[in-house]
């Protein structure tokens, strides 16, 4: 039986694309930290208002309010016994700590996708997403029927503040500067299984099937 996962990856390798497709092949829950903070921001929440500048300007939410969001939904999973990939969490050393001390959590293996950098540009610098529904589209890889429109509800299609190449700039050297030593964090601990994440996202998510079968 698959237990929990970590995708841990830089911003734009696809770890939410493919957790996803894993949680619909799987018993997995995709718990998605950066889908969390923008349910909170389109909501308008008091949470949301916070998180809207930080997100924006390509800055890593802090510690203490990630951490109490991850851990009310985690240990929400765990009074049903349902196991979950962590998508987007832990980014630091002192999030990766208090994981490792929530009993709630029990995580198996750390599954770290990895993709050049003129690729991750590309990809996050061309997605859109619909303001009314949030479906999301990639202007190469999956582009709306509908060009500029959402195919659900004719809605103007925007890009993300922080999918614009600034931004993109700033989340690349935070990930460089806070999430990279969690690499060596979770191999220390023999967790880590490393896999490249160019190819397309079903080939990905068989790739990372097989690794949790050996």
């Amino acid at each position: 039986m698959i237990k929990n996962l970590i995708f841990l990856g830089a911003p734009g390798v696809g770890k939410g694309t493919a957790a996803s497709l894993l949680s619909k092949k799987t018993n997995l829950v995709h718990l998605s930290t950066g889908e969390i903070f923008r349910s909170a921001i389109r909501e308008k929440t008091k949470l949301g208002l916070e998180l809207k500048s930080i997100v924006e300007n390509g800055f890593y939410v802090p510690d203490e309010i990630t951490n109490a969001i991850v851990q009310e939904k985690i240990d929400e999973l765990y009074t049903k016994n349902i196991n979950f990939i962590l998508d987007g969490y832990p980014r630091t050393v002192n999030q990766a700590n208090f994981l490792e001390n929530l009993k709630s959590a029990n995580i198996d293996k750390v599954i770290l996708l990895e993709a050049p950098k003129d690729i991750i540009i590309q990809r996050l610098t061309k997605r859109r997403y619909c303001p009314v529904c949030s479906t999301t589209y990639h202007l190469d890889f999956k582009p709306s029927a509908k060009g500029e429109l959402c195919e659900k509800d004719d809605t103007k299609l925007l890009q993300r503040e922080d999918d614009k190449e600034e931004a993109i700039m700033k989340r690349l050297e935070v990930y460089n500067s806070e999430t990279k030593i969690l690499i060596s964090f979770y191999e220390e601990k023999g967790m880590l299984v490393k896999l490249s994440a160019v190819s397309s996202p079903e080939e990905i998510v068989n790739n990372i099937l097989q690794e949790l079968e050996k």
